[in-house]
């Protein structure tokens, strides 16, 4: 999605974070997830693998919503939330 779009939906419909509730043993499965899905380098990914568990991504709600049956579908507890943070903080779904 172009990041003026992106950000204009941003700014209308608030923040979301995908909230990871794994430990330990399934942080590497959600990670791996997660790189593939958002096409991430394995730094980025390895920067959410560190936040686990808790809020490892900010997004929009459609960039949030497609993440979760994801990793349910590997049995990974996740959950969405909104989010408090202002809109200049969120750059590439917060990370």
């Amino acid at each position: 999605m172009p990041n003026e779009m992106r950000e204009e939906i941003l700014a209308k419909a608030g923040t979301w974070n995908l909230i990871l509730l794994e430990k330990e043993q399934r942080t590497t499965v959600v990670t791996k997830i997660l790189r593939e899905a958002m096409s991430l380098s394995l730094a980025e990914a390895m920067k959410l693998k560190k936040k686990m568990p808790g809020s490892v991504l900010i997004g929009t709600k459609f960039e949030t919503d497609r993440l979760k049956p994801l990793l349910a579908a590997e049995g990974l507890k996740a959950s969405i939330g909104r989010s408090v943070t202002t809109i200049g903080v969120v750059d590439r779904i917060g990370l």
